[in-house]
């Protein structure tokens, strides 16, 4: 008899199938307007609730995906992860921007996604004497983004953060410059700042770069090669710390 009724119990099972289980919605989100939801996760986002905030733009997206207000919720979702800002929520955070953009590949906002993707990377860039992994990929993912969208308002944003990762790479080099300097190292030290030089035309301390290559050639003997750098930091850079310096070096040279 308890096999027969255990049999039925299972029968039964099987025959309503799994239990569905949904998230809990606050039941003051259903009383809510779409309009009204924005404007609440609006009022979350600005108080920095991220948490709160991104209850109602997921409830939003996922209960009216193809309305206008939901594809910003998504969006919006994304930010919350972004301004968060910690390296796991940075990573949700590119996510959900690459999310929206696969979704939605022709909204007006897909160049900001795309920006914002290349920012997370941005803000996870280690010091110019750490590991620059984080900063190669920042310049991939601002280059992907000028080339999908170059008449992008967003164009000039995204080339200045470009820049200051470039810059970063060019301050990595010119740090291991000077190192290879401190050890008497002048021949590899000179590999690398024409690769600086080569590799970054628009980096920040091209002057600093350009006066550290004199100096090395002027070790090795390379005295017309110094020259030619001492003499370019004095005309290109007349106003930086290099200058004055460049023009004694010249002086001596001569001399």
């Amino acid at each position: 008899m308890m096999l027969m009724v255990m049999a039925v119990v299972l029968v039964t099972a099987c025959h309503r199938g799994p239990r569905q289980f949904r998230p809990v919605v606050d039941p003051e989100m259903l009383k809510l307007s779409k309009e009204q939801l924005f404007e609440r996760g609006e009022q979350q986002y600005a108080r920095h609730k991220w948490q709160r905030a991104r209850t109602y733009y997921s409830y939003l997206y996922e209960t009216y995906p193809n309305d206008p207000l939901g594809r910003r919720s998504l969006l919006r979702v994304a930010d919350t992860f972004y301004e968060q800002g910690d390296p796991v929520n940075l990573v949700e955070a590119q996510y959900k921007y690459r999310d929206f953009i696969n979704r939605y590949p022709t909204s007006d906002q897909a160049d900001y996604a795309m920006l914002r993707i290349a920012m997370c990377s941005f803000r996870q860039m280690e010091r110019p004497d750490r590991d620059q992994a984080k900063t190669k990929e920042t310049v991939e993912k601002f280059n992907e983004m000028l080339r999908a969208y170059p008449n992008s308002p967003l164009k000039a944003e995204g080339e200045t953060k470009r820049q200051e990762a470039l810059d970063r790479l060019a301050k990595h080099e010119h740090i291991v410059a000077r190192f290879y300097v401190k050890r008497g190292s002048h021949y590899s030290a000179v590999q690398r700042l024409n690769y600086l030089i080569d590799t970054y035309p628009n980096y920040n301390d091209r002057a600093g770069a350009f006066f550290d290559l004199a100096n090395s050639l002027a070790v090795l003997g390379r005295t017309g090669e110094a020259k030619l750098y001492f003499e370019r930091v004095v005309s290109e850079f007349p106003q930086s710390d290099y200058a004055n310096r460049a023009r004694q070096r010249l002086s001596n040279i001569k001399a």
